[in-house]
């Protein structure tokens, strides 16, 4: 019987590259984060660590009858913000409460028709209509979301496409702002994998491709990226258990630009990693290890 988690604790070593003919020189490993789950296998508390290994950020998770009923921010050691939820019967949630600390509590609103979630509506503290959400359905099929601000601007739209058959097969969302409208157009296989993505510019510029192989195994094995900087292939490798050990990263010439390998327990659960960028114009290298400790329940 496989053990609950009841810890994971997420460790960083930083390596730094000094002269080229040397190996280069380890940090200290130093505490990332740490989240602790209860027996059900829930979150109820995630710390945050800074570059130093000192507490940052907490959030405390109250859970009650398998649902998170409470949420509580803290940032180094103070109360920022709490969050506070209710759910029907059905266990859907309908109403989430943001307690802020000046005393003010927005309220979020679930709506739904037919078991079918179709609105999401914020009313501020001063019982103001804020962001509202929409979700509309075709014979029980999710057809098309939309988003819009305080004001009821629009922010979002995306329409969902499918097949003769119900299978999802293309997805169109539109991210609206004063500047215009940017498109990101989604295309899926038969398993409902994504296989293609194509993103457009608010002059309807297509300014991004990237194109997704299944390997036989049913999980991406090669993505090839083209934007205006040029093009990339990323090359994905898995073990017998179906975990992403390998994630590469390479110009079109062959270049390295990111490398990440990865490894795994019996049980499926990563235990550690290393990540290596090459520096790029808009980014400096960086190279890591990650490592991650669990505890378990008695």
């Amino acid at each position: 019987m496989e053990k609950q988690v009841k810890e994971i604790t997420l460790y960083r070593t930083n390596l730094v590259i000094g002269d080229p003919d040397e190996e280069g020189l380890l940090s200290e490993e130093t505490k990332v984060n740490r989240v602790i789950l209860n027996e059900d296998g829930h979150e109820i508390e995630r710390i945050t660590y800074n570059a130093y290994g000192e507490p940052e950020e907490r959030v405390i998770i109250k859970w009650e009858n398998g649902h998170p009923v409470e949420e509580q921010l803290e940032l180094e050691g103070e109360i920022a913000e709490r969050t506070t939820r209710e759910f029907d019967d059905k266990g859907r949630i309908v109403k989430e409460f943001r307690h802020y600390l000046e005393g003010g509590t927005d309220e979020i609103r679930y709506i739904y028709e037919n078991d079918l979630l179709i609105m999401k509506q914020t009313i501020d503290s001063d019982g103001d209509e804020g962001e509202k959400h929409y979700w509309t359905y075709e014979d029980g099929l999710l057809v098309k979301e939309e988003s819009f601000d305080a004001d009821g601007e629009p922010e979002m739209r995306k329409n969902y496409i499918y097949a003769e058959n119900g299978r999802l097969d293309e997805t169109i969302e539109l991210q609206i702002s004063n500047d215009g409208e940017s498109k990101l157009v989604s295309v899926m296989d038969e398993a409902g994998n994504i296989v293609l993505e194509k993103r457009y510019d608010t002059r309807g510029n297509l300014i991004a491709r990237n194109t997704i192989t299944i390997g036989e195994n049913g999980r991406p094995a090669l993505m090839e990226e083209e934007t205006v900087r040029g093009k990339s292939v990323v090359h994905l490798e898995y073990d017998g258990q179906g975990n992403n050990v390998l994630y590469r990263e390479e110009t079109a010439d062959g270049n390295l630009l990111t490398l990440i390998t990865r490894t795994f327990d019996t049980e499926g659960r990563n235990t550690g990693s290393e990540v290596k960028t090459e520096p790029q114009a808009q980014r400096p290298g960086q190279h890591y290890r990650l490592r991650y400790e669990y505890n378990f329940y008695e």
